[in-house]
């Protein structure tokens, strides 16, 4: 279970940016989880060495096959994208402008947030958005991954004030907790007729 003790260890972390082992790490990233066939894993590890762990979900968005191939995001080469910094513009996505929906030609699909430990909300957890932007132009992985973290952002916003289930007390969304600064955003992956998005958060 997540416990974020030390949000901003990284400027005490010896293996962190600038220095020899970060660089020998980072310059070789691995592939993408999503790419792979199998499960996404249940941990992850970023650049600087600090752990992730997988939010869980439930059975019924494990199928073994999906009839679409789940859209990636990674930055500087390495799966994963800090939630925060994709909601303050402070980050570009790898492929950016690449237009993941395209091919299919919908003008519309639906996002599905699952988080553990609170009730179903459809109203804050599930959200039809536009795959084509303003004069006629396919939505980017950029806008996609902004929409996902807005959608995220909202229901975090909207529950911090409920209770979370006892047995899920280690995944609830407080600020002093885990917040979006907390949170990575991996991939996001087709089941049944809703696109469901794969976070990761501090171990």
């Amino acid at each position: 279970m997540p416990s974020v003790t030390n949000p901003n260890n990284l400027m005490r972390n010896p293996m962190g940016p600038g220095t020899s082992s970060h660089y020998s790490v980072a310059s070789n990233p691995p592939q993408h989880p999503a790419t792979l066939p199998s499960d996404m894993p249940k941990k992850w590890v970023l650049p600087d060495h600090r752990r992730l762990v997988r939010v869980p979900r439930k059975l019924c968005y494990e199928p073994l096959h999906a009839p679409y191939r789940p859209v990636t995001f990674s930055t500087n080469g390495w799966p994963g994208v800090r939630v925060r910094d994709v909601l303050n513009n402070t980050v570009m996505v790898d492929a950016p402008y690449d237009t993941p929906f395209l091919p299919y030609g919908w003008r519309t699909t639906r996002v599905s947030l699952e988080w553990p430990g609170y009730h179903h909300r459809p109203d804050l957890q599930k959200e039809r958005i536009n795959t084509v932007m303003p004069g006629q132009q396919p939505i980017t992985r950029q806008v996609l991954a902004q929409y996902i973290c807005s959608i995220l952002q909202n229901f975090c916003q909207s529950v911090k004030r409920l209770g979370v289930t006892p047995t899920y007390g280690s995944w609830a969304l407080k600020d002093d907790h885990i917040g979006l600064m907390h949170i990575f955003l991996l991939s996001i992956h087709y089941y049944q007729d809703q696109w469901v998005p794969e976070f990761y958060v501090f171990e």
